[in-house]
């Protein structure tokens, strides 16, 4: 059996910085991935896994600017990648395992 998903979220802080926020996503099949919001015109990619979450969306919701639609494609760009190499990675893994 393969092991559960997990997804955690660390702060760091040292004295006179700003807190550090980081949050880290290894997801399953319990994971909750959804673009929301495209019907009412207030776009949001939110992913959720256990008791951690994040939304993802333009800096105004109210006021959609061309950047906001390049951070947009390259959020995407960066997914497809990321997708096309977790693809790899799964099919060279079932051919090392004889599947």
């Amino acid at each position: 059996m393969r092991e559960p998903g997990y997804t955690y979220t660390t702060l760091s802080a040292r004295p006179g910085e700003s807190v550090q926020v980081g949050v880290s996503f290894y997801l399953d099949a319990h994971a909750w991935i959804s673009a929301v919001g495209i019907e009412s015109g207030r776009p949001r990619l939110s992913i959720a896994h256990g008791d951690v979450s994040v939304s993802i969306g333009p800096r105004q919701p109210d006021w959609v600017t061309a950047e906001d639609a390049q951070i947009a494609r390259s959020l995407a760009e960066h997914a497809s990648a990321y997708a096309a190499e977790v693809e790899r990675l799964s099919t060279a893994s079932r051919a090392g395992a004889g599947a």
